[in-house]
């Protein structure tokens, strides 16, 4: 499998696996298509930043 998903963490790479870069490829693409977009996806990027109370930090 192509390693077609990168996964990055505060700033450092996190190696996955065939089953979560599967998994979640999977769940992101079928959430995208559900967009009904009017063009074909081809490069997807995804940033989320959190703050304290979303990182699970007390």
């Amino acid at each position: 499998m192509e390693k077609d998903i990168v996964l990055e963490v505060n700033g450092k790479r996190v190696r996955l696996k065939d089953f979560p870069m599967r998994a979640l490829k999977g769940t992101i693409l079928g959430f995208i298509k559900s967009l009904n977009l009017e063009e074909e996806p081809k490069d997807i990027r995804i940033e989320i930043k959190l703050d304290e109370k979303d990182s699970g930090n007390p």
